[in-house]
């Protein structure tokens, strides 16, 4: 992909999509978390699927503002482009899970995930829902 196409601009009606496709991320992520540390179950999956309800909210909020949405999976990319009075104020912190859209989907076992750690991320991720929900409700209407 060139440089001039690492941003795309969308409807702004999208962002409800988005967030929609989020919420199913995010419930996909509860359900793996219910199953934490069972045999034949992925712990990364956690992570990996709320990395993921995090990236598409960004994203919808984004949308929602009428501004490029960045064509990467980097939530700390996303989140320097929302509006400073808009950012979630815990935001930068999400960057930490950026590695399970990428290097920790092809590796198992390699860090040592807690149910804690785990518990923490699907309740940050909710909560950057609940906040995504607002700003779209704000700016949609």
């Amino acid at each position: 992909m060139s440089p001039k196409n690492q941003e795309r601009t969308f409807k702004k009606e999208y962002a409800r999509e988005l967030l929609s496709i989020a919420e199913g991320d995010l419930g996909s992520g509860r359900v793996l978390f219910q199953n934490f540390g069972q045999e034949k179950s992925r712990a990364e999956n956690v992570f990996f699927l709320c990395q993921q309800a995090i990236e598409k909210a960004l994203k919808a909020v984004l949308c929602a503002y009428g501004l490029p949405v960045p064509l990467v999976h980097e939530l700390g990319v996303l989140v320097s482009k929302l509006p400073d009075e808009s950012a979630p104020h815990f935001g930068y912190e999400l960057g930490a899970l950026t590695e399970f859209a990428a290097t920790r989907r092809y590796e198992e076992g390699v860090l040592v995930l807690t149910r804690e750690e785990a518990g923490d991320v699907v309740q940050n991720a909710e909560k950057i829902l609940e906040w995504a929900e607002d700003q779209i409700s704000t700016q949609l209407g």
